[in-house]
């Protein structure tokens, strides 16, 4: 389907006016521009229709698209969810209010809603903001044979902004998901990209919001089976264009832990995966 199709299927929802700026804003040639897709970049972009030029928001249309394709991913559903639980959806929620004061890396989206109750009634009105993100991905290198994992270490800006008088995170490698991918891929071009190692099968730890009051960032975590030799480890690794400057280091299991019985390993998807490695270690040795 042409891009023109793509942006006239939007006509139910918006004005002739506001088509024409969402197409000069979004139109390109990416083979993930589907109805749906621009469908879900428009929810943001509209916003500025009015507030900013096409010439300020063309050079963010990446930014925009990874928002964009998880919102996507995020309306398809398929998120796991026990039955149990009461059943408590986006038709209990009313959006009075939308801003998105700021947008760039990130995105602020700025409402007034209510919402139901537990016991059926409505809530009073309320102002929240969250930041908008990407999908993300975290993979820990495990070598079953070895018994050793790769850690990465980097300079990270929110550890800085808080304060933090060191500033530079252990972590398990990690990226967002860009439009058009799936977290697998991302997990395995993540991997090459920071600390080049190819990984191989994957096992799923869990996919989850890291910090839902605050964040729409939803994160899948894998440990990621690969070989882990003596001297695969770098410095200065990752993307010159993303600033990156990265550091990887082997440790074995066992230090792992005991890092992990300290509280010395820095960020909840390093935690979280090391547990899991530690549930499930021996299965995975086994084949």
């Amino acid at each position: 389907m042409g891009v023109n199709d793509v942006f006239a299927a939007l006509s139910p929802r918006y004005s002739p006016t506001e088509i024409d700026f969402l197409r000069e804003v979004l139109e390109g040639d990416e083979p993930f521009l589907s109805p749906e897709f621009i469908a879900a970049a428009a929810h943001e972009v509209v916003h500025y229709h009015g507030e900013r030029s096409v010439e300020e928001l063309r050079p963010l249309r990446p930014m925009i698209f990874t928002r964009a394709w998880a919102r996507m991913t995020a309306e398809a559903g398929g998120r796991p969810r026990s039955p149990a639980r009461v059943d408590m959806s986006r038709d209990d929620v009313t959006s009075l209010r939308r801003d998105i004061p700021y947008s760039f890396f990130f995105a602020v989206d700025d409402r007034t809603i209510k919402h139901r109750h537990f016991d059926g009634s409505e809530s009073r009105d309320m102002t929240r903001a969250a930041f908008l993100m990407a999908d993300a991905v975290t993979v820990l290198p495990y070598d079953p044979v070895r018994d050793r994992v790769l850690v990465i270490e980097q300079f990270r800006f929110g550890p800085f902004a808080r304060g933090d008088k060191r500033p530079w995170m252990l972590e398990p490698i990690a990226g967002r998901v860009d439009a058009g991918e799936g977290p697998e891929a991302t997990a395995r071009r993540e991997g090459e990209e920071e600390a080049g190692v190819a990984i191989g099968e994957l096992h799923k730890i869990a996919e989850y919001y890291p910090s839902s009051g605050a964040m729409t960032e939803y994160v899948t975590s894998y440990i990621g089976i690969t070989e882990l030799p003596d001297g695969i480890t770098q410095t200065g690794g990752g993307l010159d264009h993303e600033h990156e400057d990265i550091a990887s280091y082997l440790m074995s299991f066992d230090d792992l832990m005991a890092m992990c019985d300290a509280g010395q390993l820095d960020v909840g998807p390093l935690y979280m995966s090391a547990l899991w490695l530690a549930r499930h270690r021996e299965r995975i040795r086994q084949g």
